[in-house]
């Protein structure tokens, strides 16, 4: 079966191109940039260059394409028109959703965010909770927006489309720099990374990656059209998650913690020196907001209608450090 996605020179899309080669799938990766694609295609991936504003140039490129999986997004900190958010992440998918059904392709699962439907104020997240606060920010709201895109072509165009939300991914990464979690499991392991944010009590939800991949074929084969699917693995305060770690790792570090009102006044200092040096802050008060909330969710949906299995968090935690070159500890 021929398979589109975007998105697939990220973190999860790399890791989902490769579980279709597996299988045996003849992948076609939309993508940008081609330098930054050579490596998929050295594994036999047919690259295809298209903006997401660009409707033509994706019917073209998702001919012939049975299914697709739209991964991509702008997922940035930070970006200095809020629009920029709307026009990949809400107005993108309408355009990739108009050409994938001009196409011909017959199934599409869209990746949204956990991170839509905020942090675990009242209760454990579901996919059916009520969002308890206001988005944090325009990377949220776009994600929103984007999924009601999604159920307007169900809907309106009869689409099958699925839509499922990641909360957060870590793993071993493929190339280039890992993302998020995983990128403070390299530097903790190698001693650069010794700040709790906010406090040793607030839960967030860990998944492997792979997990996330599964829980991605599975909804393309078993979701329901219209349904969104929270892809979440287990949930950990950070004084678990990084007593877990160091057990794994068999290193352990004294770590401090960082009250929220330290963190933004570090993140203002930090966004004001970026922007006056022309770059993109890593940080922001929007980001440290968000981070001193308990985001408590729950997997049951896609583990109970698609039959996703997770992985221990240790074992998702002892590959990962693996990955880095670290051997685990008994």
């Amino acid at each position: 079966m021929k398979v589109a996605i975007t998105g697939g020179t990220g973190f999860i899309g790399a890791h989902l191109i490769r579980a279709l080669l597996d299988d045996g799938h003849t992948v076609r990766a939309v993508v940008r940039n081609l330098k930054r694609a050579r490596q998929l295609e050295a594994w036999g991936v047919e690259l295809a260059v298209a903006e997401l504003s660009d409707r033509e140039a994706l019917e073209e490129a998702f001919n012939g394409c049975e299914q697709l999986y739209h991964m991509a997004a702008c997922a940035t900190v930070w970006e200095r028109q809020s629009e920029t958010y709307f026009n990949t992440n809400a107005h993108g998918t309408d355009h990739v959703l108009h050409a994938a059904k001009a196409a011909g392709v017959e199934r599409v699962v869209v990746t949204s965010s956990g991170g839509v439907m905020g942090p675990s104020v009242t209760d454990v997240v579901t996919e059916t909770k009520p969002r308890d606060l206001n988005y944090f920010n325009a990377y949220e709201a776009s994600k929103a927006a984007a999924d009601l895109v999604v159920l307007r072509h169900v809907i309106e165009e009869g689409m099958h489309a699925v839509l499922v939300s990641p909360t957060r991914v870590f793993g071993p990464y493929i190339w280039g720099e890992p993302a998020s979690v995983s990128l403070m499991i390299k530097r903790y392991i190698n001693g650069n990374w010794r700040l709790i944010p906010g406090g040793r009590h607030w839960k967030g939800n860990y998944v492997d990656v792979q997990d996330v991949v599964q829980g991605h074929i599975l909804a393309m084969k078993k979701g329901r059209s219209g349904s969104n699917y929270v892809l979440a693995g287990h949930n950990m305060t950070y004084g678990e998650f990084f007593e877990t770690l160091s057990i794994v790792s068999g290193q352990r570090y004294r770590m401090v913690v960082a009250p929220i009102w330290l963190q933004m006044a570090f993140a203002r200092l930090h966004a004001a020196f970026a922007k006056l040096r022309g770059r993109r802050p890593d940080l922001t008060t929007e980001w440290v907001r968000r981070g001193n909330y308990h985001w408590e969710v729950s997997p049951a949906r896609s583990m109970e209608e698609l039959g996703v299995e997770l992985t221990s968090f240790a074992d998702s935690l002892s590959r990962t450090v693996e990955s880095f070159g670290h051997s685990q500890m008994s």
